[in-house]
């Protein structure tokens, strides 16, 4: 199993300090990979957690020269509320600049004022979204000119270059927890990237895509909330002991889960490199 890092870009204590002290803090420590996590333009109404946050590509751009070995991803890119064609080209410039480092969750959002306020539709955002994906692998390719017509999108003998270091492209995951967010997936995407719930219910969703999957590699990626301090029944979070934590991870590992991601509570930055530390010392060696 791997374990990847949440980092701190949006919150009231979000800064470029703390984003960088936990990018460096993580590399350090072992982790796999650091995500960003991403918001644009949210309304008022919608961005008591979200309203302050630093745009995910740039700030990856940024932690691509900060850092030297660990990947780069973002979870999730919302991706229907942006041209596919940027993404792509944004993508692969921060592959290439980082040596073929990056990896992408994309989903397709929750808020109807967001996408307002970027001027896209957010009646047909999943069928937006599936055009999109298909659009990010046909770009990735490495072929000298691409063309593409669908009913959203289409260019002619387009050109990106530098292409993706990565042959194919980057990792790309498909972010969100209903059924429909695990069709698309396991259509168009190397992963699933759901929200932590009970495993019993992330089970019943992943056997209703076993006959789509077919064996293939298929990475099974959950986003967890994780505080040592608390030890309240959470089904869809990490709480209390090292132990505690491990035996959870394990309920979620025997469901096919390969992959975590981790945002640690934490008030402050000496607190958070305090839990990583535990979380590398305590409980990453029972899954090595």
């Amino acid at each position: 199993m791997k374990f990847g890092l949440i980092l701190p870009n949006y919150g009231p204590a979000a800064s470029r300090l703390s984003i960088i002290d936990a990018a460096q803090r993580a590399e350090s420590l072992g982790f796999d990979s650091i995500w960003l996590t991403d918001h644009l333009a949210l309304p008022q109404a919608d961005s008591e957690r979200f309203g302050h946050i630093y745009e995910s590509l740039s700030t990856s751009a940024y932690l691509a020269a900060g850092t030297n070995t660990i990947k780069l991803g973002i979870s999730s890119l919302v991706l229907p509320q942006r041209n596919p064609v940027e993404v792509a080209k944004a993508v692969a410039t921060i592959d290439d600049l980082s040596g073929g480092r990056t990896m992408l969750a994309a989903g397709i959002g929750w808020s109807a004022g967001e996408y307002n306020n970027l001027g896209y539709s957010f009646s047909d955002r999943a069928k937006r979204m599936n055009e999109a994906v298909q659009v990010l692998r046909v770009l990735w390719q490495g072929q000298p000119a691409v063309s593409f017509s669908g009913n959203y999108y289409s260019f002619k003998d387009l050109v990106l270059s530098p292409a993706p270091i990565q042959n194919g492209g980057p990792p790309l995951w498909l972010a969100g927890d209903s059924i429909y967010a695990a069709r698309r997936a396991a259509l168009l995407a190397d992963g699933w990237h759901p929200n932590a719930s009970s495993p019993q219910t992330i089970s019943s969703k992943l056997d209703q895509i076993k006959s789509i999957l077919s064996n293939r590699p298929f990475t099974i990626a959950i986003r967890f909330r994780l505080d040592f301090k608390f030890s309240e029944d959470d089904s869809g979070g990490l709480y209390g002991s090292p132990s505690k934590v491990i035996q959870k991870l394990k309920d979620y590992r025997a469901i096919g889960m390969n992959y975590a991601l981790i945002n640690f509570i934490a008030e402050s930055n000496a607190q958070r490199g305090q839990q990583m530390k535990i979380f590398i010392n305590e409980v990453a060696p029972a899954f090595l």
